[in-house]
């Protein structure tokens, strides 16, 4: 509508008028609604042949290119009748000398619209891909604490703590030095668990560190019936794994099968082909507990978030789990 504004004060030296309403101000608003429409339809067919998010650059001249073609064309199609409406005795080489002048200017317009178009486009595609990227970061926060919460509950259940309590009363009365060193050590595993419960990663040393306070609480109990060897490489120790994730794979294999002198439980932690495998003999008990899956599958749920290597499952001779090795927190 504008471009026919000002071709017509050009042309006639001042505004047309309401007689000029339908064959002016009509199709040029006809034209403006095509030209919006047509630029809706070529930003969503490039969202799927080319988006802003696989290449900017491309996308922005494809776009820029297109909406210009597009727009040349309408040009083109209202200047013909433009043409008619306005003076009909007028050939086009008459029509080009008198005009040529608005011509330029139009098409001068109408790149600065495309351009400036382009870019508020892009603008508009980065501010909401910001706003989903903060969105998808607070809700991957707060998966990760749920997550983490389920673990923490599951390490304060109140059966390890009523064992924990009758161990520690029959050492009172059998061994001091014992007891003294079984309640630091349970003191030590429960300020540990919440103390690093709340971040998504810890270095793989604390982790181990961490199992060792708690293997010591299950030697106490278990005596000769009951083992851990840890056999990890100092290079390995670099890694980072879920706060309690080991743990929980040692309390599994604790909870799921017998232990007593003649049925001894043997655990093994080591590392395999960038794996940290913990790996158990299986001596099953008559009735399984329904923590087994919940424990493995807050495991897999907490991985998923940094790394795309699945955790493995073998059960044959052993029962073993496989973790993959995070290089960087």
């Amino acid at each position: 509508m504008l471009c026919y504004i000002l071709a017509f004060y050009s042309y006639v030296g001042e505004l047309p008028g309401f007689e000029y309403q339908i064959t002016g101000y009509l199709p040029s608003a006809v034209f403006g609604l095509w030209a919006g429409l047509s630029t809706l339809f070529v930003g969503k067919y490039l969202n799927k042949l080319v988006s802003w998010k696989q290449r900017h650059g491309i996308r922005f001249l494809i776009q820029c290119t297109a909406l210009y073609l597009i727009g040349l064309v309408l040009i083109a199609i209202y200047s013909e009748m433009f043409l008619i409406s306005l003076r009909g005795d007028l050939s086009y080489s008459q029509f080009w000398l008198i005009y040529n002048d608005e011509i330029f200017k139009t098409l001068l317009i109408l790149f600065l619209v495309v351009l400036v178009y382009c870019i508020i486009d892009f603008m508009i595609y980065s501010f909401n891909q910001m706003r989903e990227e903060e969105i998808k970061s607070v809700e991957l926060m707060n998966n990760q604490l749920n997550l983490q919460f389920e673990a923490l509950k599951s390490q304060l259940n109140p059966h390890f703590l009523f064992n924990s309590l009758n161990t520690i009363s029959s050492l009172l009365y059998k061994d001091k030095e014992v007891a003294e060193k079984f309640i630091r050590m349970f003191a030590e595993s429960y300020r540990f668990i919440f103390k690093q419960n709340n971040r998504p990663l810890i270095p793989l040393q604390k982790e181990l560190d961490f199992v060792q306070s708690y293997n010591y609480l299950l030697q106490v109990r278990f005596q000769e019936a009951y083992e851990l060897k840890i056999n990890i490489p100092d290079k390995a120790m670099e890694s980072y794994v879920p706060p309690l994730s080991i743990q929980m794979l040692v309390e599994n294999a604790i909870k799921h099968n017998l232990i007593s002198q003649t049925s001894p439980l043997s655990v093994d932690i080591e590392i395999n082909n960038n794996y940290l495998c913990v790996k158990n003999n299986i001596n099953p008990l008559r009735e399984q507990p329904e923590s087994f899956q919940i424990g493995i599958e807050n495991i897999k749920k907490r991985y998923s978030y940094f790394t795309n290597d699945s955790i493995l499952l073998d059960k044959n001779e052993h029962f073993k789990v496989s973790l993959p090795l995070i290089l960087q927190s």
